[in-house]
Formats: C-alpha cells, sequence, structure tokens
C-alpha cells in the first residue's frame, strides 16, 4: 500500500513538471518561429546593460501581468510590503508582504519566483505565518503589430507549492496558466490582459477542485513623464495567486441518518455566497522615481460576496 501510494505520487509529480516544461517549450518555438519577437524591429528592446524599470515594467503594480519578459541576465525585484485585504463570505481579511524575483534565462524567457510572503489572518480563523514558494515563467512569443491591430503576446505557466509555507496557508500543489496580451489604445492608453486556468475548490467537495478560467485586465496611461495611473480588475483570480481561493469559513454538518463524521470529512462553505465567482475593479498609479525604482498603489472594491470588499498594497520595483 505504501509502495503504491508512493509511486502515484511521483507519477503525479512528474505529469505536472512534465506538462509544464512541454508548454514551455511551445512557448519558446512560438517566440522563434515567423510570428517571433521581431514583429516589431523599429522597437528597441533592453539588454541586461540598458534594462531600466520602466520597460518592460513591473508586473506587481496591478492585477495582470504583462506579455514581455526581461533581456538575458536582467533582474527585478518587485514588493509590497503594505498589502491588505478585507473578509468575503469565503475567506477571512489577511495581511501579506508579498514579492516577486524576476530574471531573464534567456532574451524571452524570463524564471521568476513569488510569494504572498508574511501571512497575518484575522477572526474566525486567525493565523501568523508565511505563504508558501510559487515557481513562475513567462515566456514571450511576439511584440505588437500595430498595422495588423494585433496584441503583444506571452505565455506564463505557474505552480503553488508548500515550500517554506506554514501549515495555515498551504493548499498543496495547484498549477496554473495564463495568455498574456499587451496592446497599445488611441489617445496614448494601453491595455494589458491576460486568458487563463487555475484550480478552484468544488463547490460541491471543498477537499477536491475543479479548473475554471480566469481573467485579469488594466488600461493604463501617463499623466506626466513620471506619473501613470490605471484602472483594473480581474475574474476569478489575478494573475499570480496573489487572491485566495481557499474557503477558511466552514461549518460542521452532520448526516441526519447518523453519527457526525470527522470534520476534515463533512465541511463546507458557511454561506452560499461563498461560491460566488470572484470579480473586482479598482484604480492605481505607478510613480518613476528614477530609471531604477518605481513605487506603485492599487485600491479595488470586491463585486461579489465571495470578493474582499476591499484590497489595496502599496509597493515598489527596482532593478540594479
Amino acid at each position: 500500500m505504501f509502495h503504491s501510494a508512493l509511486r502515484i505520487f511521483f507519477l503525479g509529480r512528474f505529469s505536472l513538471i512534465s506538462g509544464t516544461l512541454a508548454l514551455l517549450l511551445l512557448g519558446q518555438f512560438l517566440s522563434e518561429s515567423v510570428l517571433g519577437s521581431d514583429a516589431q524591429p523599429d522597437e528597441i528592446q533592453p539588454t541586461a546593460d540598458t534594462l531600466d524599470i520602466t520597460n518592460p515594467g513591473s508586473d506587481l503594480a496591478n492585477f495582470p501581468n504583462s506579455a514581455f519578459t526581461l533581456p538575458a541576465g536582467g533582474f527585478y525585484l518587485e514588493m509590497t510590503p503594505v498589502n491588505l485585504t478585507s473578509s468575503s463570505k469565503r475567506s477571512s481579511p489577511q495581511y501579506n508582504a508579498e514579492y516577486l524575483l524576476r530574471y531573464g534565462l534567456l532574451d524571452d524567457v524570463e524564471i521568476r519566483l513569488y510569494s504572498q510572503g508574511f501571512t497575518v489572518q484575522g477572526n474566525p480563523n486567525q493565523a501568523v505565518g508565511f505563504s508558501p514558494l510559487t515557481f513562475d515563467s513567462k515566456i514571450h512569443f511576439w511584440d505588437e503589430w500595430k498595422e495588423y491591430y494585433l496584441p503583444a503576446a506571452g505565455l506564463e505557466v505557474l505552480v503553488q507549492t508548500d515550500l517554506l509555507g506554514s501549515s495555515a496557508f498551504n493548499a498543496g500543489l495547484q498549477p496554473a496558466f495564463s495568455i498574456n496580451f499587451d496592446q497599445t489604445l488611441p489617445y496614448d492608453f494601453e491595455i494589458e490582459y491576460n486568458l487563463g486556468a487555475a484550480p478552484f475548490p468544488d463547490p460541491q467537495n471543498l477537499d477536491t477542485n475543479v479548473w475554471d478560467a480566469t481573467f485579469a485586465w488594466a488600461i493604463q496611461r501617463s499623466l506626466t513623464e513620471d506619473i501613470d495611473l490605471f484602472i483594473n480588475g480581474y475574474y476569478n483570480s489575478s494573475s499570480l495567486p496573489r487572491m485566495t481561493t481557499r474557503t477558511d469559513k466552514y461549518q460542521p454538518v452532520c448526516p441526519t441518518d447518523g453519527p457526525c463524521q470527522e470534520l476534515e470529512k463533512v465541511r463546507r462553505a458557511i454561506d452560499s455566497g461563498a461560491n460566488v465567482k470572484m470579480q473586482a475593479v479598482g484604480v492605481g498609479g505607478i510613480w518613476t522615481m528614477d530609471e531604477h525604482t518605481v513605487f506603485f498603489t492599487n485600491l479595488a472594491a470586491g463585486a461579489s460576496s465571495s470578493t474582499p470588499n476591499f484590497t489595496g498594497y502599496l509597493g515598489f520595483a527596482w532593478t540594479p
């Protein structure tokens, strides 16, 4: 029995890793194909020596992630040391100090390490600890084809793990992926949007997950040379696992024809509103201090009962 369980454990993880590698190899092939990153040869592509914090720019500033990657050898550090979410029908209020490390493995391939970091969860299930690590990767397919009205595109694949996570915030391996798009609009507006999928707790059985679509978007415009403003939102989840999909509000349920079972086998969401899709809309801004550092903020309101009524954070991004 033990050997069979061990074999299933490793086969499951091997399938997940092999599937992720297959997606990455496909993305690298596309990025080097005739639809490759030379779609706009007149656009200046940064190198590790010319990289600054505005090109390609921060991914933590708003809810979606860009289609662009850091050049080979490029590095970004992004953090939101103040990150607050209120309670919802699904989850308790939280404070997080999240971080994202980005490194350009190749010019069109970026590897990333993300976590919600130090986490404090409020009532009814108080907990203090650290959120687990998420291993992330992004591939840039091609730049924007303005003459054909085609957006820049890229692929992002991530796996949230239990590594360095406290038991209260671990949820096992949670893969997700998205196709990321960037496009310019009239009057100097820019739009960024991600279409993807991720696992979510099954409303009929909270011990299992079901895959569902995710969508995140942002529309941005420069107000001055150093200040940009944006509106943004998400459906089901942001691109990174910044909004918890776990349901930590439970109540025990006893069957009518027998004694109560173990809590883990009979728990369910305490309110039907917890099963509603998460949706949020917010506004924010980005201040470029210099070519190495930007500061940003984002304030959002929930548009469904399972979404926190308020999400707000302050953060920065830095490159050497």
